[in-house]
C-alpha cells in the first residue's frame, strides 16, 4: 500500500497551532512532515507541550526551517553554525521518533562564488554522514525550485557522487520547474530517492497546488516513482487546504 502523508505546512501562517494541525490530519494520513517554521514549529512546540505529538498515532518526518541555514556558505563560521543548528533539529527528530530529517541544501547569491559554494556544500555533505550516524535518523537533502540562487537544483555527478548514506528528498514540483524529472529519476540518482515531496504546478511559480491542478504528467512518471519505497508526502499550502481530499484521491489514482 503507498505511504501518503501531509506536510504540516499545509497550516502555515494560519490560527492553527501544531496540535490542532495533527488533530486534523490524523483524520485524513498516516504520515505527516513536521515543520519547524511559524505557527506550526515543532522545535518551539515540543519544548514546551513535549507530550502532544506522541498523542497522536501518526509515523513523523521532519523538515528544516525555510530560512536562516546555509549549508552551502563558503563562510565557514556560518556554514558550522547551519551544521550546529542541523544536528538541533535531528535531535529534535529523535525526540519526536521521527526516522528521516528533510535539509535545504542551501543557497549561492553570487554565479562567481558558485564553485566555492559548492565546495561547502560537499563539505557540509560529509558532516552530515556523521551526524546521520550518530543519531540513526534518516537525513536527506531537498532539489531546490528553479531560482539561480539555489544549490541542487539538478542531480550533478559532483553532488550525487558526495551523497555518501545520505538521502534525497525528491520534490518533483521544484524538478518540473527545472524542466529535469527524467534527471531525477534516472540510474545512479532514482536509488538514492528517499522521500519525495509531491505537488504540482503551471511550470512557471512554485505553486504547490493540489496534484491534477497543474501541469505536471504524473501518469507518466507513475511507474518509477511506484517502484520508490518511501512517503509520498503533500506538500500543500493553505490557499490549497480545500483540496487536500482531492489531491489523497488523486494519488491513489496515479499510483493505485
Amino acid at each position: 500500500m503507498m505511504k501518503i502523508g501531509v506536510s504540516t505546512g499545509l497550516f502555515l501562517n494560519t490560527n492553527e497551532d501544531l496540535n490542532n494541525s495533527l488533530e486534523f490530519l490524523e483524520k485524513k494520513v498516516k504520515y505527516v512532515e513536521l515543520g519547524c517554521d511559524g505557527n506550526i514549529n515543532v522545535m518551539e512546540y515540543h519544548s514546551k507541550n513535549p507530550d502532544v505529538v506522541h498523542s497522536y498515532s501518526l509515523n513523523y518526518t521532519l523538515h528544516c526551517p525555510l530560512s536562516d541555514l546555509n549549508l552551502s556558505s563558503f563562510r565557514e563560521k556560518i556554514r558550522k553554525a547551519s551544521l550546529d543548528f542541523v544536528e538541533d533539529i535531528v535531535k529534535t527528530a529523535d525526540e519526536v521518533n521521527a526516522n528521516l530529517v528533510v535539509l535545504h541544501p542551501g543557497y549561492c547569491v553570487l554565479k562567481s562564488d558558485y564553485e566555492k559554494a559548492t565546495k561547502s556544500l560537499i563539505k557540509s555533505l560529509n558532516d552530515l554522514n556523521d551526524i546521520q550516524k550518530e543519531y540513526s535518523i534518516k537525513i536527506t537533502i531537498e532539489n531546490m525550485p528553479s531560482y539561480n540562487m539555489f544549490m541542487f537544483r539538478e542531480p550533478t555527478d559532483e553532488i550525487i557522487n558526495n551523497l555518501g548514506d545520505l538521502g534525497i528528498t525528491f520534490d518533483i514540483g521544484h524538478s518540473f520547474l527545472n524542466n529535469n524529472i527524467e534527471d531525477f529519476l534516472s540510474d545512479g540518482v532514482i536509488e538514492k530517492i528517499s522521500h519525495i515531496h509531491i505537488h504540482d504546478n503551471n511550470g512557471e511559480f512554485d505553486e504547490h497546488l493540489c496534484v491534477g491542478k497543474g501541469k505536471i504528467d504524473f501518469e507518466k512518471y507513475m511507474d518509477k516513482i511506484k517502484k520508490i519505497n518511501c512517503i509520498k508526502m503533500i506538500e500543500m499550502q493553505n490557499k490549497s487546504f480545500n483540496d487536500l481530499d482531492l489531491c489523497i484521491d488523486n494519488i491513489k489514482k496515479y499510483y493505485r
